[in-house]
């Protein structure tokens, strides 16, 4: 008997042993955070993982598990999935949240675990402030802004520009305070800097000012429900340049949603917004990526579910050079990534663990979204802490 339960013991003690380390078992998991609706981004990661899986799996053919999360509304429950997902499913690596607000405070998470954490579309710098276990597949808005204001100033001719920002989001006010400095670096006016509260339905008192002040150009950051919100308003004021036609609509990578497009086709024709991705790149990972979601979903990926593909594709690729699951060694050969390319390119990562990148500018025509220029990070600086 008490030999008995000597063995069962053992046994325990080595079925936990096992399950506390992700590089003895047949199968490893990836945690993967979605903030708000955007299911789509977890189609794109099981498309990598099942492109992994597909190929034999990772490290002496460990089959992929990827743990997903989505609809995340809060920065609360983005920190009690991440917690869950590390304490309870044991998940080796975090990939997301794709909403900046939600991922600064996830990535303090994943740097006390020391598990390796590459964010989706958050693009405020500061979500790798938490330390070195955390990187970025995405532009920063430091970038962004600096094309998008360039874009405008250089391509436009665009001289004087009005702002509505959502008050209090990490992501809007940051990629609007970079935006304005940059337009103003280069020479431009902001004729109008208006904000708006989570909440607000109705924006008559702000766009009657920007309506007031003519700006020849009309850039809006806010979250997608809002700005479907405030281009109807836009177009129904009207808000003129000044020779008395409609004013450009500018935007982020937030725009580049086809639920947003959707709704409101003839308000946001003829505007432009910058994005990490477009389906009419003729680069060959990113044709390939293309053919293979639109085989799986019949559906045209947009630059958040390319992204999103490419997290994972970013992960596996530093476990297979590092040879190891471990936190550490992973998170060293991230650092080390040169040259990347799968749906986007990224070149490598500088100290903030920000990737250099190109971004793409989007226009709306014909009620659709095409591709109008891909913008490279030469001459337009990197993010700095």
């Amino acid at each position: 008997m008490i030999f008995r339960l000597f063995c069962i013991t053992c046994l325990l003690f080595l079925s936990c042993s096992k399950s506390q380390d992700p590089i003895d078992r047949e199968t490893v998991k990836i945690g993967f955070l979605v903030s708000g609706d955007r299911t789509s981004y977890a189609d794109a990661a099981r498309l990598a993982v099942n492109e992994i899986n597909t190929r034999g799996g990772l490290l002496d053919n460990r089959t992929v598990e990827l743990v997903t999360r989505t609809n995340i509304q809060d920065a609360l429950a983005a920190v009690q999935a991440a917690q869950q997902m590390i304490r309870n499913d044991e998940v080796f690596a975090l990939l997301g949240p794709n909403r900046s607000t939600h991922a600064v405070e996830v990535g303090p998470i994943a740097q006390r675990a020391q598990v390796p954490m590459i964010t989706t579309t958050a693009t405020n710098p500061s979500v790798t402030r938490a330390g070195d276990f955390v990187f970025m597949a995405a532009f920063t808005d430091q970038f962004q802004g600096a094309v998008l204001a360039r874009f405008a100033w250089e391509e436009l001719g665009v001289s004087s520009a009005a702002v509505l920002t959502l008050e209090g989001d990490v992501y809007t006010e940051g990629i609007s305070m970079f935006f304005v400095s940059h337009f103003r670096e280069l020479g431009g006016t902001v004729v109008a800097n208006e904000l708006y509260a989570h909440g607000d339905t109705v924006f008559a008192e702000q766009l009657g000012r920007i309506s007031e002040a003519t700006p020849e150009a009309f850039f809006i950051s806010g979250l997608v429900s809002d700005v479907t919100r405030v281009v109807r308003q836009t177009r129904t004021t009207p808000v003129l340049n000044p020779q008395g036609e409609p004013v450009t609509l500018l935007g982020a990578d937030a725009w580049d949603n086809p639920v947003f497009l959707n709704a409101v086709p003839a308000e946001v024709e003829g505007s432009y917004f910058s994005g990490h991705f477009s389906a009419e790149s003729t680069e060959q990972g990113a044709w390939e990526f293309v053919v293979a979601y639109e085989a799986a979903y019949d559906r045209t990926p947009a630059g958040g579910d390319a992204v999103s593909y490419d997290a994972v594709r970013l992960l596996s690729n530093a476990v297979e050079r590092a040879g190891s699951f471990d936190g550490e060694a992973v998170r060293d050969r991230l650092a080390a990534t040169r040259d990347y390319r799968g749906a986007t390119r990224i070149a490598r990562y500088n100290d903030n663990r920000h990737p250099t990148k190109s971004a793409v500018i989007l226009t709306v025509k014909g009620g659709e979204r095409r591709f109008f220029r891909e913008i490279e990070p030469v001459g337009l600086g990197e993010s700095v802490r």
